[in-house]
C-alpha cells in the first residue's frame, strides 16, 4: 500500500505541468528558461555524517543517497518538481518522496532545496517507524557536481528519533551512474 501511495503522490506532483511544458524542450541536464521548459534530475551523493549515530549501530560515518525525478521551470529563476530518494549506509536503507525547489543563481549554477518524507526502509540494528522527515540543500554547478548538506529524522518504533546531519559531494546526470559504478567497484575490491 505504501508503494502505491508513493507512486500516486509522485504522479500527481509530476503532472502539474502547464501548456508551456508541452511546447518547450524537456532536458536531461537542468538549465533555466528559455533553454529548458523542464528537466530530469538524476543524482548520486556521497556524504559523511556530521554527528555520531545514537543507539545500536556500527558507527560508520559513510552515507550515500540517490535521487531521481523531474522539475519544471516556473520562470527564468526558479523550478519546482518532485523526486524519489533512496538513502543507504552500512546500517540499512530508507526511501521516499521529496519535493524539489530549484533557484537558478546563473545559467550554470543553482541552489536546490528538497524536503520530503521517508516512507519505508530497513535498519540492521533498530526497528524504524515511518513516515520520517528528510531534507537537503545543495549548491550545484551545471547539474554535474555540487555540495550537499542535509538532515534526516530517523524515527524508531520505540518512539525515539535520531537526528542525523550529513554533508557531501553530489554528482548529477551522467556522472551519477558513473559514480555509483565506481562505488560498487570500490566496495567489491574491499571484500
Amino acid at each position: 500500500m505504501r508503494h502505491a501511495t508513493l507512486v500516486s503522490t509522485l504522479a500527481i506532483v509530476l503532472s502539474f505541468g502547464s501548456p508551456h511544458m508541452a511546447v518547450g524542450q524537456v532536458c536531461f541536464r537542468g538549465r533555466p528558461e528559455p533553454g529548458c521548459a523542464g528537466f530530469m534530475v538524476l543524482e548520486f551523493t556521497s556524504a559523511f555524517r556530521l554527528n555520531e549515530k545514537s543507539g545500536a549501530t556500527d558507527q560508520n560515518a559513510a552515507f550515500f543517497y540517490w535521487s531521481g525525478g523531474y522539475l519544471q521551470n516556473l520562470n527564468p529563476s526558479s523550478a519546482l518538481g518532485a523526486a524519489f530518494k533512496l538513502t543507504a549506509d552500512s546500517d540499512g536503507h530508507r526511501y521516499g518522496a521529496v519535493a524539489r525547489y530549484r533557484r537558478w543563481l546563473s545559467p550554470t549554477s543553482s541552489l536546490d532545496f528538497a524536503p520530503g518524507l521517508f516512507l519505508g526502509g530497513k535498519d540492521n540494528f533498530i526497528t524504524l517507524s515511518f513516515p520520517s522527515p528528510t531534507a537537503d540543500l545543495a549548491l550545484n554547478y551545471r547539474d554535474l557536481v555540487g555540495v550537499a548538506v542535509g538532515v534526516d529524522a530517523i524515527r524508531q518504533q520505540s518512539g525515539d528519533t535520531q537526528w542525523e546531519g550529513h554533508m557531501g559531494v553530489r554528482f548529477g546526470t551522467w556522472l551519477a551512474p558513473l559514480a555509483t559504478l565506481g562505488l560498487g567497484v570500490l566496495i567489491g575490491a574491499t571484500w
